[in-house]
């Protein structure tokens, strides 16, 4: 009976304590589930300025002489002297190879000789047909006589006053007169064909005589024009071949600097600025002519620019060039704004990123600060780009720059007071 009595409180008791915590439960508020709060990205921008900007393009030339010839020899010669050494300058007309010229001098000789000898040969012809010509008029006045003498002779044999005997020896005296004057006149016939024959005989000496002096000439290879020997081919004592390079001279007074141009400045050439530059030192450069080139590898343009001040600068080497293009109206921004080298990213009103396609033209240097230029479909009026590298932007990112836009409100966890009835 005791031990029903004490479970029958127990029970009393727990039941009035469940009614008590439920009470209190349902008394306290449920806490009100907050809105989530879109992020913001805190970024940097800058203004894109607009304007007719020449946009620059980094390249690498070669340093060309303007004038450069390789000196070869026809002959096969010992060389007996080199005055000239590499990188020394010449004048026009020094000596730079010295060959042997036993040979050539002789051949020299020989031709002279011969032209002399034709000479004279040709001299006492032109006197024979002189003399041919005289004895011919001689022989014709001659046989004249003998024809008038015959005819007296015939005259008195008619009359029967002289034997014919005499008539039939001045007729063959007539008759052997007439043969000497005709070998007389087919002598001075023959005269001119004779006379033009040993002229020909002679021009052809002479061109043998001026082919002989050049041979002569080349012997001392000299400098064709003032310039810097670039390197020799030959050395003392060594036997040259026909067509064998002696040396290398170019002209230090004109130097130019060779470069591929991009495919995209065909037809601007003449409108470019450029300036190269080589341990430390910089000069201008002049614009001279283009060729297009096209390759396997690349395609575009070749261009030679004179430079304005090209003393000590050695034909081969390379130089870095700046080429300034023609004016365009374009947009000047940060290298930073830049991604992909084909995007920007456009801040607009509401605070939200707007990508935007973009063709980058060449870089602009301002003292220390180097911009890009660029253009685009998108790109107009006043413009403001985010300069800040975030890692995935998006278009209609929201984002905000500090002291530029309002500072993003701060989500709170705290419930809201009770209201007292």
């Amino acid at each position: 009976m005791k031990t029903w009595t004490t479970l029958l409180v127990s029970g009393v008791i727990l039941a009035a304590a469940g009614t008590a915590v439920g009470v209190m439960m349902n008394q306290t508020p449920a806490p009100e589930k907050a809105e989530a709060e879109e992020a913001r990205w805190e970024i940097e921008s800058v203004r894109a300025e607009s304007d007719f900007y020449r946009p620059e393009i980094r390249l690498v030339g070669q340093v060309v002489a303007r004038r450069e010839q390789q000196l070869t020899t026809p002959l096969s010669s010992e060389v007996l002297a080199i005055p000239a050494k590499e990188g020394q300058r010449v004048a026009q007309g020094d000596v730079l190879v010295e060959l042997d010229d036993f040979d050539t001098s002789q051949q020299l000789r020989q031709v002279e000789a011969d032209l002399q000898e034709l000479s004279a040969r040709l001299t006492i012809q032109r006197q024979q047909h002189r003399m041919d010509e005289q004895a011919l008029t001689v022989e014709k006045a001659k046989l004249e006589r003998l024809k008038d003498r015959l005819q007296q002779q015939q005259r008195l044999v008619d009359r029967g006053l002289s034997p014919q005997q005499q008539a039939d020896d001045l007729q063959q005296q007539v008759e052997q007169q007439q043969l000497s004057v005709l070998q007389h006149q087919t002598q001075v016939e023959n005269q001119p064909a004779q006379l033009a024959q040993l002229e020909a005989s002679l021009q052809k000496l002479e061109l043998s005589l001026a082919q002989a002096e050049r041979r002569q000439a080349e012997t001392q290879v000299t400098a064709p024009f003032s310039g810097r020997i670039a390197r020799l081919g030959v050395q003392l004592g060594q036997t040259t071949q026909p067509g064998q390079s002696l040396l290398t001279l170019y002209s230090d007074q004109a130097m130019q600097m060779k470069v591929q141009l991009p495919h995209f400045l065909a037809g601007n050439e003449s409108d470019l600025g450029a300036h190269a530059s080589q341990n430390g030192r910089t000069t201008e450069l002049r614009f001279d002519r283009a060729e297009a080139s096209l390759g396997t590898s690349q395609s575009g343009v070749t261009a030679w620019f004179d430079l304005v001040d090209g003393e000590g600068w050695l034909p081969g080497g390379y130089a870095r060039l700046t080429v300034q293009q023609p004016a365009v109206y374009s947009y000047r921004v940060p290298e930073s704004a830049v991604f992909q080298d084909n995007w920007l990213y456009g801040v607009t009103g509401e605070g939200r990123l707007k990508a935007l396609s973009i063709e980058v033209l060449g870089v602009n240097q301002d003292g220390d600060q180097r911009w890009l230029i660029v253009r685009g479909p998108d790109l107009s009026g006043e413009l403001r780009v985010m300069t800040t590298r975030l890692n995935n932007p998006v278009t209609g990112m929201r984002v905000y720059e500090p002291g530029v836009d309002p500072d993003p409100e701060l989500a709170t966890d705290e419930a809201p007071a009770e209201t007292e009835s």
